[in-house]
């Protein structure tokens, strides 16, 4: 499958109600946006390059040690860097492989291009249909996918744009049984949204060992700094260090880094933002019931609509009640939606609108 990046991003233009790009609809916090005004009368100044003390606060705040932490201008572009970097590591071979399940972040894919290494899927379960949920993921079966050639397994979890998850369980006996030589990566961008449900949990939660394990976080989310550009990847100093080697200097902006330090700050408005979208997940969940309209309520900040019949008439009928949703074309699902949580506002519309756009979809009910 052939994916162009522009393909996989970007809302719908002219959508009064945007929930096409697993944006937080609540805003960051107020003292986030104040620290990044405050930044701007140093805009003639160039960046800390290194990011000291936005660094040493997610150290703190992820429980790390001291250079196991560096950060980035989200973490699709660490990604970037990530998964080239860990091709190029390891027992030499002439065809690199990144092992990723089906339906993952389409960037895994990209990353893979560049480095010029083959992108192997593993296939997960089928499409949600009635009340269960789909694309359901399997440890075993991606450690069975395995070969000399791997040096990259990178997770999603949960995932997107499915929002299906390994639990703790699952996600541990995937990280013990890979080789140590091949780099685990594991993207935490919605983890937020998901802990304490259905036996989910974070490496940290996990306090699993592989001497290549990375993790990557973002303040896209949760946060709401998808403009900023912000992102952190932990794992062992050796590796941080040569990943911190690669990138662009003063790629992360003083804006950005002085937002971010705030809003790790501002504990009570991330619960504010993690507990309003759940609600609202919730609320979607429960109106696509009632129109018996087959979902995967995963647990990210969106849900996976099944249609049954072309994505792309069904997005123009949203848009047409002003509501940007997202096409899953680029990963292979055209008969699929995704659909981020708004605010409650945002929330009604989407489900009055769902009940003429998707009254006569042939679903998979």
């Amino acid at each position: 499958m052939s994916v162009a990046s522009s393909a996989a991003v970007g809302p719908p233009p002219g959508m009064k109600v945007r929930l096409s790009s697993n944006e937080s609809p609540f805003g960051p916090s107020p003292a986030a946006i104040e620290a990044a005004t405050a930044a701007l009368a140093d805009a003639h100044l160039y960046p800390d390059d290194q990011s000291i003390a936005l660094r040493a606060a997610l150290t703190t705040h992820l429980g790390r040690a001291e250079g196991e932490v560096a950060v980035g201008t989200g973490s699709a572009a660490l990604l970037m860097d990530a998964i080239p970097h860990a091709c190029a590591d390891g027992p030499p071979t002439d065809t690199p492989e990144v092992l990723a399940f089906a339906r993952s972040f389409v960037v895994y894919r990209l990353a893979a291009r560049n480095a010029g290494a083959a992108y192997v899927e593993v296939e997960t379960g089928g499409p949600a249909s009635g009340e269960t949920d789909g694309y359901a993921r399997d440890a075993e079966a991606m450690l069975a996918a395995l070969t000399d050639d791997t040096r990259v397994v990178v997770v999603d979890n949960p995932g997107n744009p499915t929002g299906a998850h390994l639990t703790g369980e699952e996600l541990t006996t995937l990280i013990e049984g890979v080789p140590a030589h091949v780099t685990v990566i594991v993207d935490e961008a919605y983890h937020e949204f998901a802990a304490g449900q259905r036996g989910y949990a974070t490496v940290r939660e996990l306090d699993v060992a592989h001497p290549k394990l990375l993790v990557l976080r973002t303040f896209s989310k949760a946060y709401a700094l998808a403009a900023l550009r912000v992102g952190s990847i932990a794992g062992p100093v050796d590796l941080i260090t040569a990943l911190d080697a690669r990138r662009t200097r003063f790629n992360v902006t003083a804006t950005a880094q002085a937002a971010a330090l705030v809003a790790l700050e501002d504990t009570d408005h991330l619960a504010r933002t993690v507990e309003g979208t759940i609600e609202g997940r919730g609320r979607m969940a429960a109106g696509l019931r009632e129109l018996g309209i087959p979902f995967t309520d995963g647990l990210g900040n969106f849900l996976t609509i099944e249609l049954g019949t072309a994505a792309a008439p069904v997005v123009e009928a949203y848009a047409g009640f002003g509501v940007g949703v997202r096409p899953l074309a680029p990963y292979g699902m055209d008969e699929q939606l995704r659909v981020s949580v708004g605010t409650p506002a945002e929330v009604n519309t989407f489900l009055e609108a769902s009940r003429t756009v998707l009254a006569d979809v042939p679903t998979r009910r």
